[in-house]
């Protein structure tokens, strides 16, 4: 288990500020056939990697936000990929999603930035295993820049 510190939390709270930005200039100027192409039956196209990445921040966040609001919440484990089929996100404008990705993430960050150092331990069951605040930042910003790299690998 990683360790609590403003080192690590300022970390991957650089990370979560960056990737909306990083996704934006990555794909300024791609059309809507090109936001869509996907290398291979199985693969991905950018769509559905914000799509995901979108599917994950509703989830993660909503835990983020009832650990904040309870104390020792339990909450089911939610799946980001049946989230993203039921909100039909990968459906929606490129360009609109990512903007909603992008006001979504700054509200976050004004939350966690404002966050005592303490607060960041505060605790909730997730589908039958603890989570932290921390915890569940740091999986989204690693799990973004997983993506983020499969994002740059498609546009190049």
């Amino acid at each position: 288990m990683v360790k609590i510190t403003p080192k690590e939390t300022e970390t991957h709270l650089a990370t979560l500020a960056a990737v909306p930005g990083q996704i934006a200039e990555l794909t300024s100027g791609l059309d809507a056939d090109q936001v869509r192409w996907s290398p291979g039956q199985r693969d991905w196209s950018l769509v559905d990697n914000l799509a995901h990445i979108r599917s994950c921040a509703d989830v993660w966040g909503h835990t983020i936000y009832a650990m904040l609001a309870e104390d020792e919440p339990v909450l089911p484990l939610y799946d980001p990929r049946g989230w993203a089929r039921a909100t039909r996100l990968a459906e929606l404008d490129f360009g609109a999603s990512l903007q909603a990705y992008t006001l979504q993430r700054e509200q976050l960050l004004m939350v966690l930035r404002a966050l005592p150092e303490e607060s960041w331990a505060r605790a909730a069951d997730i589908g039958g295993r603890r989570h932290t605040i921390f915890s569940q930042a740091r999986r989204m910003a690693l799990h973004e820049l997983e993506h983020l790299a499969q994002i740059r690998a498609l546009v190049e």
